[in-house]
C-alpha cells in the first residue's frame, strides 16, 4: 500500500478496535451481569460487524492502490480499487443506520410518553429508509452497475448519486444531535439526584461528537467525487468510520454503567441487587419469616390467623414471604432513583411498569 492509505486504513482498524471493545464489554454486561440480550444488543454487534466488514474491505481496496492517485494506475487496478473501495461504503451506509437504530431501540425501553416513543420511530425509520435508498442508488447509478468503477465497460450514468449522499449525511448528522440532546427531555424532569442526572444524561449526549463527525462527513461527500475517486475520497472513507465508531462508543457508555457499579462497588452490586432472578421464574427474594407464636388453645384450624381467607396462605404457623424486586428492563441502568421516579409518573401514562410480587406458603406444623 502506497501513499494515503497507510494512514486511512491504520485510523480504520484503530475505530474498528476500539468499537469492538465496547461490543465486548457491552455482550458481556448484557449477557452475564444482566441476563438479558434484546433487540438494541442485536443491532449493536450487527453495527460492529458492518464497520469491521467497512475496513477489511477498505483494505483490500488500499492493496489495489486507494490512497494514491488514479493517473498514477493501471486501468485493471482503478476498477479493483474502486469496486472494494464502493462495497465497504455500502456496509459503512447500512451500519451507521443501524448503529443509530440500536440507540433508539434502547430508548424506547425506558421513555414513558407516547410522544417520545413516536418520534424516536421517526428518526430510526427515516434514516434506514434513507440509508437503504442511498446504498441502492450508489450501486444503480450506472448501468450496468459495472460501468460505476470500470469506465471500460459500456454503459450509462443517468442518475447523480451525490445529493442521496448528501441528504443522508445531513440526516445521520440530526438524528445524531437529536439523540444526543433528547435524553435530557426526559431525564431532568425526573426525581434524581442531580450528580446521578449528570452521569446518566451526559453519557448519552457524547453522540453530539458522532454528529461533528457527520457534518465533516457530510461536506467532504460533497466534494470527495471527482475524477480522482481512489485519493480524494480518502478523507469521506476516515470521517465515515470515525462517525460510525464514535457513535458505538457514545451508544455504549451507558449500557456499561451496571459493569462500572460491579466493578467498583462488588459482584454483588448489579446482578443481585438490580436482576436477582428465582428458580421459580420470578426475580425477587426469599425471606423466611420465621413460626408464628401459637396461641394456647390453637387447633389445626385456628393457629396463625384463624380468621384470614386461606388463599392468603398465612393461617398456619410458617409462613414464607417473597418478595420480588427489579425486573430485568434496560432502565435498571438509569439507577434505583430512576425507577421510583417511573412508578411516581406513571399513573396515567403507558410505560415500563415495575411490580412487586409478595408470594405466601404455609406449612402444617404438630397441633
Amino acid at each position: 500500500m502506497k501513499g494515503q492509505a497507510p494512514m486511512a486504513i491504520g485510523l480504520m482498524w484503530m475505530f474498528t478496535t476500539l468499537t469492538w471493545l465496547f461490543v465486548i464489554l457491552r455482550l458481556y454486561t448484557r449477557y452475564f451481569i444482566l441476563h438479558q440480550v434484546g433487540a438494541d444488543d442485536h443491532a449493536y454487534w450487527l453495527s460492529g460487524v458492518l464497520i469491521l466488514l467497512y475496513t477489511i474491505f477498505v483494505q483490500i481496496s488500499g492493496t489495489y492502490g486507494f490512497g494514491q492517485s488514479i493517473f498514477t494506475l493501471d486501468p485493471d487496478s482503478i476498477a479493483l480499487a474502486i469496486k472494494n473501495e464502493m462495497v465497504g461504503q455500502t456496509f459503512a451506509v447500512i451500519g451507521m443506520g443501524v448503529a443509530k437504530v440500536s440507540l433508539g431501540l434502547f430508548l424506547l425501553r425506558i421513555v414513558m410518553k407516547t410522544w417520545h416513543k413516536v418520534i424516536i420511530w421517526i428518526a430510526m425509520v427515516t434514516l434506514m429508509v434513507v440509508s437503504i435508498l442511498t446504498a441502492v442508488i450508489f450501486w444503480i447509478q450506472c448501468l450496468p452497475p459495472s460501468r460505476i468503477y470500470d469506465r471500460r465497460v459500456p454503459g450509462e450514468c443517468n442518475i447523480e448519486v451525490t445529493p442521496f449522499a448528501i441528504l443522508l449525511g445531513v440526516w445521520c448528522a440530526v438524528v445524531d444531535f437529536f439523540f444526543a440532546i433528547f435524553p435530557w427531555i426526559f431525564i431532568w424532569g425526573l426525581n434524581m439526584k442531580y450528580k446521578e442526572k449528570i452521569t446518566i444524561a451526559g453519557s448519552m449526549s457524547f453522540g453530539i461528537i458522532a454528529g461533528v463527525c457527520g457534518v465533516v462527513r457530510t461536506y467532504e461527500v460533497a466534494t470527495g467525487f471527482t475524477a480522482n475517486y481512489t485519493q480524494d475520497t480518502v478523507p469521506l472513507i476516515i470521517w465515515s468510520a470515525a462517525e460510525m465508531a464514535v457513535t458505538l462508543m457514545c451508544i455504549g457508555i451507558p449500557i456499561l454503567r451496571p459493569l462500572y457499579r460491579r466493578a467498583v462497588y462488588g459482584s454483588n452490586f448489579s446482578s443481585e441487587r438490580y436482576y436477582k432472578k428465582q428458580d421459580d421464574g420470578t426475580d425477587g427474594r426469599s425471606y423466611e419469616m420465621g413460626s408464628l407464636p401459637q396461641r394456647s388453645g390453637a387447633t389445626e384450624n385456628n393457629r396463625g390467623f384463624p380468621l384470614a381467607d386461606p388463599k392468603l396462605g398465612i393461617r398456619g404457623p410458617t409462613t414464607i414471604t417473597e418478595i420480588a424486586g427489579d425486573n430485568h428492563s434496560d432502565e435498571s441502568i438509569l439507577g434505583p432513583e430512576f425507577r421510583q421516579s417511573a412508578i411516581a409518573n406513571q399513573q396515567n401514562e403507558h410505560g415500563i411498569q415495575v411490580k412487586q410480587d409478595v408470594h405466601v406458603d404455609w406449612t402444617k406444623g404438630p397441633v
